[in-house]
């Protein structure tokens, strides 16, 4: 458990506007949903690699926080954008500012990017330049948390469901990553993420996942009994390895 309180609340730090306190007691909720029917959502992840099933679980509680939020509670000015306009605001853009791009639409303050994309500050600052002029109040912010949490979440939602035929499995995007894909394979990878939201929002959460792991904090033993009381342990036989990390076995 102690594992995944800390990306679990990340989540909820960028993508809500819960309060510390409150983002404890919906991710002790959300283990409770987890772990109810036998840990029938919790199944549908991938436990193939650690980012893989952290991707799933920042896919889950995105989609799980949603349903709790009002689309009212989102920044007014500037307007959230749409799927239509963020593709007319990427696009033509080099892949590497489509990213910056994103992930500042996505909450995240410029230092917290060169973190993420492991960049220089002028690297950064290039790559915010097409939103300066409709969404400095997202560049300009010095700490992370999105503006339009209800109406962000719903674009990666959708964005997540509009999988194609030629869109990247995240187990070579995680090849990608770690260096081990060959020119032949991640330069197709890359000229089809210009163009595809769907890969462009699985790229970024698995960069998201992996720049919150080097971050992670282990979390007071007293906090982690606390959601563990929300999960049915007794009882329980067998389980694969990362279901049995996150339940504390």
């Amino acid at each position: 458990m102690k594992d995944y309180t800390s990306t679990a609340l990340q989540v909820f730090s960028v993508y809500s506007l819960w309060a510390p306190h409150a983002r404890w007691n919906y991710w002790r909720d959300a283990v409770g949903e987890l772990s109810s029917n036998d840990y029938a959502t919790l199944r549908v992840f991938s436990h193939q690699s650690e980012r893989e099933f952290l991707v799933g679980l920042r896919a889950f509680l995105q989609d799980w926080a949603a349903a709790k939020m009002q689309p009212g509670q989102d920044a007014v000015s500037p307007p959230a954008p749409t799927a239509d306009t963020l593709g007319a605001l990427l696009g033509g853009l080099p892949l590497l500012h489509q990213e910056i791009a994103f992930l500042a639409l996505a909450g995240y303050s410029q230092a917290t990017i060169e973190n993420i994309l492991r960049i220089t500050p002028a690297v950064a600052e290039d790559g915010l330049g097409r939103l300066r002029a409709g969404y400095a109040a997202a560049v300009e912010r010095s700490h992370d948390g999105c503006l339009w949490p209800h109406a962000w979440m719903g674009i990666c939602s959708a964005a997540r469901a509009n999988e194609q035929k030629d869109c990247t499995p995240l187990r070579q995007l995680i090849r990608i990553l770690d260096g081990q894909a060959s020119w032949y394979d991640k330069s197709p990878a890359e000229t089809h993420r210009s163009n595809c939201l769907h890969c462009l929002e699985l790229w970024t959460s698995l960069l998201e996942v992996a720049a919150w792991d080097r971050m992670r904090q282990p979390w007071p033993a007293e906090k982690i009994e606390q959601l563990l009381a929300a999960v049915p342990l007794k009882g329980e036989k067998r389980k694969p390895s990362l279901i049995s990390r996150m339940f504390g076995k």
